[in-house]
């Protein structure tokens, strides 16, 4: 018994012109999938959507107030405290998400905050993970279903627009 297949293309002409159009569409319907499965993957909470306030996000100073930044204790020239307000130093983590690149087969997605890889990332602090912030590279293996789906999806319907696939 052989494992040998013969495959024969009747009309090679149209099967060629439809792959040559393919080599063209292609790109174009994987970088839609690519942003369709980045939008799916930062609707999860933990990443784009902030995980439930803590304690530490509230007074009594010191406190990080979300979108704002540190809350803290100052002292006065005579040594007395007073609380000085904020340290503007958020960086709009959940905005920084905006960041693609373009890759042949999809789109590269990643947060410009400068903290954002001890929030999201390999170097993600424990007291993050705690809180209730995913790693990006771990919540996207934990999707890897749904994000085929939207990527064989997105295929399926370029295969049909070219009379590829059936309807």
């Amino acid at each position: 018994m052989t494992n040998i297949i013969d495959i024969e293309l009747k009309n090679d002409k149209i099967v060629r012109k439809n792959f040559l159009a393919l080599a063209d569409e292609l790109p174009k319907t994987l970088y839609g999938a690519g942003l369709e499965s980045k939008d799916m993957l930062l609707r999860t909470k933990g990443l784009k959507r902030y995980p439930p306030a803590t304690e530490a996000n509230f007074p009594p100073v010191p406190y990080y107030k979300r979108g704002v930044g540190m809350q803290q204790h100052g002292v006065r020239h005579d040594g007395r405290r007073f609380i000085s307000g904020n340290l503007k130093n958020s960086e709009q983590l959940g905005k920084k998400w905006n960041t693609i690149s373009y890759l042949k087969t999809g789109v590269k997605i990643y947060n410009t905050a400068s903290y954002a890889p001890h929030v999201h990332g390999d170097k993600q602090a424990r007291a993050m993970a705690r809180i209730g912030w995913l790693k990006l590279f771990e919540t996207a293996k934990s999707k890897i279903a749904d994000i085929n789906k939207i990527y064989n999806k997105w295929v399926n319907q370029l295969l049909k627009s070219r009379g590829m696939l059936g309807k």
